[in-house]
């Protein structure tokens, strides 16, 4: 088991099909006082609630989610993982975050709340091929990848894979090996972050 570190907040984001899930849980394993905040297992079930009380699709797609759901459930993510990083805790955040990191304002917003908290910021960036990311949506068969498999070209039109301006470390994970560099990359780079804020004792 690996040593605990300072308290830092961790972005895992990325596109669809990137394997978020799989770095962020092998980063949680690795670090003993780290915590996952999966967005769709957190928010999941309450943004389909939502949805279907507004007649809309249960996807991730539309203009009433863009506009009214997700900003609320992107600041409920976002206020829990404050919470947890007071508590002393490695924060690793799995969630898309393309719109977020691509906002300078909202970057520099989210590392100002981390420093006046003294603990680490750190925005990973997966990427994968669209082949890739396709192929893995159409394995999972999650209902909220309907509408992207069906449009492929607009979603990747709306939604590209390139790395947002915000994204601080880009990590490739189209397989077994890339994802194990992926989790050495990204431990290494939050014990830097980490590591340059003070006021943690293990």
């Amino acid at each position: 088991m690996d040593q605990p570190m300072r308290p830092c907040l961790v972005l895992v984001a990325g596109g669809a099909g990137t394997g978020k899930t799989g770095l962020s849980q092998a980063l949680v394993r690795r670090v003993p006082n780290a915590i996952l905040l999966d967005k769709d297992r957190l928010l999941g079930a309450w943004v389909d609630l939502v949805l279907r009380a507004a007649g809309e699709a249960i996807d991730r797609d539309g203009r009433y989610y863009w506009q009214d759901v997700r900003p609320q459930e992107y600041r409920t993510l976002e206020m829990v993982a404050y919470d947890h990083l007071e508590l002393g805790k490695v924060v690793v955040v799995d969630a898309p975050l393309r719109p977020e990191l691509s906002d300078a304002d909202w970057v520099g917003r989210v590392r100002r709340e981390c420093e006046s908290r003294q603990v680490g910021f750190l925005a990973a960036w997966l990427i994968v091929s669209p082949e890739t990311a396709r192929r893995r949506m159409a394995a999972r068969a999650e209902p909220r990848d309907h509408w992207k498999l069906a449009n492929w070209e607009e979603f990747l039109r709306r939604q590209p894979y390139d790395p947002p301006t915000g994204a601080g470390l880009i990590l490739e994970n189209e397989d077994e090996e890339s994802l194990k560099s992926a989790l050495e990359k990204t431990l290494a780079a939050m014990a830097a972050a980490a590591s340059a804020q003070e006021g943690f004792v293990p």
